[in-house]
């Protein structure tokens, strides 16, 4: 996820499942704990006036889908939910993308 509001430079993991829940739960309508969330922690180091990406390990593959599904309801909030692909996996995946649409 990106541009989730980073309040201070030494984020627990514990706070950042916290504000994920929180929001997850806010705007897409979807009911999860911070059990559903295995880990979340936030990437690159602080600064003032940027808000650091956030990576989330769900617990169960479906949690994730679901949230990919309804990540459109973020629209207008400036808050992005992507898939975390390697770089080779980012080159290929809009082929493999046009292909499914075409079948």
């Amino acid at each position: 996820m990106t541009s989730v509001p980073d309040d201070h430079e030494r984020q627990s993991s514990a706070s950042v499942t916290q504000r994920i829940v929180s929001l997850l739960n806010e705007h897409l309508g979807i009911q999860i704990t911070p059990s559903d969330i295995d880990i979340a922690h936030r990437l690159e180091k602080f600064k003032p006036t940027e808000n650091r990406p956030v990576i989330i390990k769900f617990v169960r593959r479906q949690t994730k889908i679901d949230i990919l599904q309804k990540a459109k309801l973020f629209k207008g909030t400036g808050i992005f939910v992507n898939e975390d692909l390697t770089k080779l996996n980012a080159e290929v995946w809009p082929q493999c993308d046009s292909k499914i649409e075409l079948t």
